[in-house]
């Protein structure tokens, strides 16, 4: 059975106004039936953008008991009642020398 989940992941994304990748991380809901299968489905969906998922630092099943920041209460909000529901945060660089 699908249950929704919260991602960590780190990304490098491309920018389309610069001819830079960009590494950083965000956080993504979404539903699926374990945490591989919520990595694979934000990888397929990334790579229609041209991003690539470089690893999921956390994934954990949402508790709908649990208190979380605005940004990501809007996400499940979102996600909740779409089982299709890709839902990305902000996009966090990290700065690199």
């Amino acid at each position: 059975m699908a249950t929704m989940w919260l991602v960590m992941a780190e990304i490098i994304s491309n920018s389309q106004s610069s001819s830079e990748s960009k590494i950083g991380f965000m956080n993504i809901t979404t539903w699926a039936d374990s945490k591989e299968a919520a990595g694979s489905k934000i990888q397929r969906y990334l790579t229609s953008f041209g991003w690539h998922l470089v690893s999921i630092d956390t994934a954990n099943i949402i508790d709908e008991d649990s208190a979380y920041g605005d940004e990501v209460t809007e996400m499940i909000n979102s996600t909740r009642n779409n089982p299709n529901a890709i839902i990305l945060g902000t996009f966090h660089t990290h700065k690199t020398n």
